[in-house]
């Protein structure tokens, strides 16, 4: 966006250089002097521009005439300058009901021009109509294209620090995390469909000027009709989506519940160049700017993201049954039908598709002219967003203060000890029954005499079937319960945090052992064993039993 034009450029206090924002120091910081401009000096540099961009507007507005009409069936708050003047409702077909517009009401501080005329926009929504003939979204707009118009819809750009409560699916830990939004452009219409506009997106900002009223001649004026809570509600549903795909991927799952907050946000109502036809559930809608479309429909997707895993452990674990048993096919055929029947039965708990309402819509492009020829630039990332959401992560640190970090689950180290703990699980019998045969072994005795760890078969039955359950399902949450956390220091370097029983996972942790309870009290197995009672002593008794049985019959 043109530095002059934008209200959200910030300067330095200091040298009046352009201030970027520092998210780990959470305050604007000047790349040149190093000064620090706080966000309350920066929310005030964008009222002085608002107000002498007010002032300047006001005053080239003098002896203009605009007419201003109310929608009593839709709600609909609509501009237009003299010679465009209507009397029905673009949005719902009601007629209209002029009332007074004061110079201040609802004024917008930018707009962003139509870039594309009414008959371009009506020959390439014809033409995309047409290339979807056989569905009946294109027949629609083929039948409705005398129905498109072209109005300035009512955004909020807002720009400023945000934070989020993020929490993995099954997880009990909350991780907390700061970004700060460049740009989002949040729509404050209501009567539209929300999907198809962000789907229309995006814009080119650098194009945005100060508002006036003469870029509006012979266009249709929208005024945004949210009330302020639900336009914060649209705000944080959009800063939820910007952040997502960053949170999805530190948090390596799409499974996650995330609960933003936004503070000090600054915001500036823009204008927005869109065509659109509506007639009845179809809601038909190009960009004014870069010419992309997109389409409503009746139809909704289903996925399932979640299967991907699942998969893997089926697939990795029927290799590893092929490998014992030499590959036979009937083995790895039923043994992988098994396996698959117990994974996906565990992992699928409580997991539901992700439903979508489908939109077709086109690439986005750039729109330019060649002469008098319009031409569309769909070419890879030709609109890439340019500011970067990304948000970063924040722990106590030993004295409680919250601190920058980076985040790891996995480590060699840590796949090691998983393995290796589960590999003691299993043949726990083996081992202790070896460490007796050691013990009372006589001299010149062979040690392989007498040792049968086959007759261990009870026990790496059971403990087998506890720790594939632990794999598939307990390790997932014990890892993402318990992750590496790395300071990210002011030097670039880093340093590991917290103690090494806080990154300890545990198979035991599967029946919530080494968790906090209600009142904030370690569960230990003494613990656990109390809160079954009889079935708790039971449980104890003959896994003890079955334990020594095995080594038993091990030595025996």
């Amino acid at each position: 966006m043109n530095e002059n034009n934008s209200p959200f450029r910030i300067y330095c206090k200091n040298c009046g250089a352009p201030a970027g924002f520092d998210i780990v120091r959470q305050t604007y910081r000047c790349n040149h002097c190093g000064e620090l401009t706080g966000i309350q000096d920066a929310k005030a540099q964008v009222s002085a521009w608002r107000r002498l961009n007010k002032e300047d507007h006001g005053a080239k507005r003098s002896g203009q005439s605009v007419k201003a009409f109310s929608c009593p069936s839709c709600g609909a708050q609509i501009v237009f300058d003299p010679g465009s003047a209507s009397e029905t409702c673009a949005f719902c077909g009601s007629a209209l009901i002029r009332r007074e517009l004061s110079a201040d009401d609802q004024e917008p501080d930018l707009i962003i021009p139509f870039f594309i005329t009414p008959q371009e926009a009506r020959e390439r929504m014809l033409a995309w109509g047409k290339s979807q003939e056989k569905t009946p979204e294109g027949k629609a707009v083929v039948s409705h294209i005398d129905k498109l118009q072209g109005y300035y819809l009512p955004y909020q750009l807002v720009r400023g620090p945000v934070e989020a409560d993020v929490k993995r699916d099954a997880g009990e830990r909350r991780y907390h995390c700061r970004g700060y939004l460049e740009g989002t452009a949040v729509n404050t219409c209501s009567s539209l469909d929300e999907q198809v506009l962000n789907d229309m997106e995006s814009f080119d900002w650098s194009a945005a000027r100060p508002f006036a009223y003469g870029y509006a001649a012979g266009c249709g004026v929208r005024l945004s009709d949210l009330s302020d809570a639900e336009t914060e509600q649209r705000v944080r549903a959009e800063v939820t989506q910007d952040f997502l795909p960053e949170v999805e991927k530190v948090m390596q799952t799409t499974g996650i519940d995330m609960q933003v907050t936004t503070g000090d946000l600054m915001a500036a109502a823009v204008l927005l160049p869109v065509y659109f036809i509506r007639s009845g559930s179809l809601l038909a809608a190009m960009n004014g700017q870069t010419g992309r479309i997109a389409v409503s429909t009746q139809r909704q997707k289903k996925t399932f993201p979640w299967v991907i895993e699942p998969l893997l452990y089926t697939v990795l674990l029927t290799l590893l049954l092929g490998l014992w048993s030499h590959f036979s096919p009937e083995m790895m055929l039923y043994g992988g039908i098994v396996l698959a029947i117990i994974i996906f039965s565990v992992m699928g708990d409580g997991r539901t598709a992700l439903i979508r309402n489908v939109v077709q819509k086109t690439k986005a492009g750039r729109a330019k002219r060649i002469g008098d020829e319009l031409q569309i630039d769909d070419s890879r990332d030709i609109l890439k967003n340019p500011y970067d959401n990304t948000p970063v992560f924040y722990e106590p640190d030993e004295q409680g203060k919250p601190v920058p970090v980076r985040i790891r689950f996995y480590t060699i180290g840590r796949w090691l000890a998983i393995l290796l703990r589960s590999l003691v699980t299993i043949f726990l019998p083996a081992l202790l029954a070896a460490v007796i045969r050691l013990i009372t072994m006589d001299s010149g005795a062979r040690f392989a005499d007498g040792f049968q760890p086959l007759y261990g078969a009870a026990w790496y039955t059971v403990a087998a079937f506890i720790v594939l359950l632990y794999l598939v399902k307990g390790v997932r949450r014990d890892v993402y319960d318990h992750p590496y956390l790395y300071e990210l220091r002011p030097d670039g370097t880093t340093r590991l945090m917290g103690q090494r029983s806080e990154r300890r996972v545990s198979i035991l942790s599967m029946f919530g052992i080494g968790r906090l309870d209600a009142d904030g009290k370690r569960i230990t197995v003494i613990r656990f064993l109390r809160m079954l009672g009889r079935a708790g002593v039971f449980l104890s008794v003959t896994l003890v039993v079955i334990l020594a049985g095995c080594v038993a019959a091990i030595l025996m």
